[in-house]
């Protein structure tokens, strides 16, 4: 399936607000994770029934429901009855391609998100995107991922071993610090990029080959992947810093300020990387076209040698019976002779216009 846009035949001619799955179905069974806590207490529970997770919302506790899997419209035609999500949110929700973007339910009062996390293959260095969907209500956050990841490991250490900040019943700061660590998880997947970029560098300046042209080719690619996520994350974060939702404490706004200032930093480093991509391309294309001239340039000196060589051996092969020379005892070393001459001259001539 495509990456920069998904196949929507099952959607099309359906209302709007229709729950259709659009994307690739990436895991076989919609999971279900639950962690609840406070200050004091922390309860975990894993692969329950959605009625049971949402049952476990309280307004004395934080609950984060965590939802793998996003193919099973039922299910979150559940969760946005019980948390009376907006129809056409949801399903921008079920579309894996939907440009990411912040939503405030003002009648709800919910912070609605719909992001993209990134992976990257190791081999190929290919970057693939999964949306996450946050549903951020009074004491509960729910995240929607399209598949098991590990993206939010950190976060769920945070809240099983310390009693900071992230403990306090506060779902704008759970989704700051989700959102902030799907920002990190993108600087190290530029970084990695840069790190090919810089080492593709010295390929293109010293010895550029056939199969470079490629290389820059996939990194632009991969690039332009990246340009097209980062580049609304930019609007989402500042809607959510400015949104006038009661659900966002002017704490928590000092931290998605630095979260946005963050965003900005990774998009400029993407066209940073993005420029030095296109310069390289522009390099191995003179390179290419330098080499190509110092070839030309040689085999027309050649050929600028040979030109009179050629003239001189053809006078003396006509077929005529009184050309002069044709009788003289030494004519053929005199040929010879006339010939290294005339090469030789023009070698030092051709040194002499620093034409070699």
């Amino acid at each position: 399936m495509a990456r920069f846009i998904k196949l929507r035949q099952g959607s099309r001619g359906a209302k709007p607000g229709s729950l259709i799955f659009i994307g690739q179905q990436r895991t076989e069974k919609v999971t279900v994770n639950v962690m609840q806590y406070d200050r004091t207490e922390l309860v975990e529970k894993t692969d329950v029934s959605i009625e049971e997770a949402l049952s476990m919302i309280d307004d004395r506790k934080m609950t984060w429901i965590n939802v793998f899997g996003l193919h099973d419209t039922g299910l979150l035609s559940k969760i946005g009855e019980r948390l009376s999500v907006d129809e056409l949110m949801l399903e921008d929700m079920l579309n894996t391609d939907h440009r990411t973007r912040f939503t405030y339910d003002e009648d709800d009062e919910q912070l609605l998100f719909i992001v993209k996390l990134l992976m990257q293959s190791a081999e190929s260095m290919q970057i693939d995107s999964d949306q996450l969907s946050i549903i951020a209500g009074k004491h509960y956050v729910v995240t929607l991922q399209e598949r098991p990841g590990s993206h939010f490991d950190a976060v769920r250490e945070r809240i099983r071993k310390s009693k900071d900040r992230i403990r306090i019943i506060h779902p704008d700061y759970l989704a700051y610090a989700l959102l902030d660590c799907m920002v990190d998880a993108y600087l190290g997947i530029i970084a990695e990029l840069g790190g090919a970029i810089d080492a593709l560098e010295k390929e293109v300046l010293e010895d550029p080959r056939k199969e470079t042209s490629g290389k820059i080719y996939r990194l632009r690619t991969e690039l332009n992947f990246l340009r097209r996520i980062v580049l609304p994350l930019k609007e989402l974060t500042l809607g959510f810093l400015k949104s006038p939702s009661p659900l966002i404490s002017e704490d928590t706004r000092e931290f998605i300020t630095d979260l946005h200032d963050h965003v900005v930093i990774t998009y400029e480093s993407i066209e940073v990387y993005y420029s030095l991509v296109a310069d390289q391309l522009d390099i191995y294309n003179s390179m290419i076209s330098n080499r190509a001239n110092e070839i030309m340039k040689v085999l027309t000196v050649f050929a600028a040698i040979f030109i009179p060589l050629t003239f001189i051996a053809g006078v003396y092969g006509m077929n005529f019976k009184k050309i002069p020379e044709l009788e003289l005892n030494y004519g053929y070393i005199y040929f010879w002779i006339l010939i290294i001459f005339v090469a030789v001259g023009l070698v030092i001539y051709f040194r002499r216009k620093k034409w070699l």
